[in-house]
């Protein structure tokens, strides 16, 4: 008799899958999606790569290095407006597939009061600058997948029929084939329905959205206009939507056969996180800015919910020797509630920016971080297997960027370039680095400004459905226009 099941706690029928190594649960995707680092901040310092370990009298440094705000002779307001286009194209087994996503959004709001000292005045401490900033991290819009009719590309049902014989009818997600009869008993282990024929299409969407923002709290110092240090408060909130809807369809247009499935899987995140940062910024010449940047792991909490249905049609009908006829049939998993503490890696960055006098500066960061250093914990399940596959994914990366500004009395001209190098450690046959190209302008007035940036990026992603899988690759473009409006006071 078929009765239904309760989704267990570790499958969720989110599979992440290398080339070589097997499907993984989507707590190991959770902790490197609320763990990758971005430089992020004003049109001004997005234009320059995102350059900020270094670079001070930026709002971005309230959530930067926060030694920067030392650097404010007056208090400011800004906020910024940005509109992005996302572009993925998917190829899986020589076919190509492409999807697009827009997102207008705010990234970035904040003010910094300054009680920085006035030149005549005597004393070493000259003064700091209190900042308070809402930052976007991360946005993750996006839209992706694939279709295929190639011969000889195999089914899910391959996969589940296997893991059947061997194991028995498994719970949750993975169950629902069997509740849908797509697999049925046989000969004392197991069979898929005659329906499914040697003809096979399938395709499979997958929709993203939510995002990662952060309220930080930070104060800069300036000792004798050569040291200025800062501290910084973080909270990170962040919302995660996603649905997959994974089709296949078997024809067989001698026999008027068709087996047609559909399983969709609804996922929904959203937590909270605390983090601390420490800044330094030096001058051991006038010309020549050295920084230096920590920022502790965000501690976060993390609650979601899952649930997953799968709907069959079977022409001509199934005929099931227990329920007899079967032209239509679905399943549903319950509503898997469910909760987790991550615990994301440190980060460490180094900066150097060169003054050409009034003419302009370059400037330049390197930040460095170790994703296998990530952790989960929870009292609802065990996550020692996804500690463990989170060491062996995940390494160390070490992430460049530069960028310069040229000053032409109240105008500036910026430009800049990033890498964020690949997360995991196993990459001979994949990229998951991140190339950006970045410029704009600005207008700097006594008591306003305004600037423009506009970035590119591009990177590789790798997914499959199911283990066994082919890989479908997605080229992901992204271009983002950014204004940033300030006012001093």
């Amino acid at each position: 008799m078929k009765t239904t099941k309760i989704i267990l706690p570790v499958v969720i029928f989110l599979f992440f899958q290398e080339a070589a190594l097997m499907a993984q649960s989507g707590y190991v995707e959770d902790a490197l999606r609320f763990s990758r680092f971005q430089s992020t901040g004003t049109s001004r310092i997005t234009a320059l790569g995102g350059t900020q370990n270094s670079l001070g009298g930026d709002l971005s440094n309230v959530h930067g290095n926060p030694a920067g705000l030392g650097f404010f002779q007056r208090s400011e307001f800004s906020f910024t407006a940005a509109y992005g286009d996302w572009n993925a194209d998917t190829g899986f087994l020589n076919q190509a597939r492409g999807y697009n996503a827009t997102n207008f959004s705010l990234p970035n709001l904040g003010a910094v009061i300054s009680r920085a000292k006035d030149p005549m005045e005597v004393g070493d401490w000259r003064g700091g600058s209190f900042g308070i900033s809402l930052d976007r991290h991360a946005s993750f819009n996006s839209n992706l997948g694939y279709f295929s009719n190639q011969l000889d590309q195999g089914s899910i049902l391959d996969y589940y029929l296997d893991v059947y014989n061997a194991e028995g009818v498994p719970g949750g997600t993975d169950g629902l084939f069997y509740e849908a009869f797509l697999i049925n008993p046989a000969n004392g282990g197991y069979d898929y329905s005659p329906n499914a024929t040697d003809r096979l299409e399938k395709s499979e969407l997958i929709e993203n959205e939510g995002n990662m923002t952060q309220i930080s709290f930070a104060y800069g110092g300036n000792f004798k206009n050569k040291l200025f240090i800062g501290a910084s408060l973080g909270v990170t909130t962040v919302t995660y939507r996603s649905t997959q809807t994974y089709n296949e369809e078997f024809l067989d247009n001698n026999n008027n056969q068709t087996l047609f499935s559909s399983l969709q899987e609804n996922l929904f995140l959203d937590g909270s996180g605390v983090n601390l940062g420490l800044g330094v910024i030096y001058k051991p010449v006038d010309q020549l800015n050295v920084g230096l940047n920590f920022k502790s792991p965000t501690w976060m909490r993390i609650n979601e919910e899952y649930n997953a249905d799968i709907f069959a049609d079977f022409s001509p009908p199934y005929q099931d020797p227990e329920f007899g006829s079967i032209a239509e049939s679905d399943a549903e998993t319950d509503i898997f509630i469910s909760s987790y503490n991550l615990r994301t890696p440190m980060r460490a960055g180094v900066g150097l920016t060169y003054f050409f006098g009034k003419n302009g500066f370059l400037s330049a960061d390197m930040d460095y971080l170790d994703y296998s250093t990530a952790n989960l914990r929870s009292n609802v399940f065990n996550t020692g297997e996804d500690n463990r596959d989170i060491r062996q994914l995940y390494g160390q990366t070490v992430n460049y960027r530069v960028g310069g500004e040229y000053r032409l009395e109240m105008f500036r001209i910026r430009a800049g370039y990033a890498f964020y190098g690949d997360p995991f450690q196993d990459n001979t046959d994949t990229d998951r680095s991140m190339n950006q190209l970045s410029g704009g302008v600005g207008v700097r007035l006594p008591h306003f400004s305004i600037d423009f940036g506009l970035v590119s990026s591009r990177f590789n992603t790798y997914y499959s459905s199911y283990p066994g899988s082919p890989i479908a690759t997605t080229e992901n473009s992204r271009i983002t226009g950014m204004l940033t409006l300030g006012f001093n006071f």
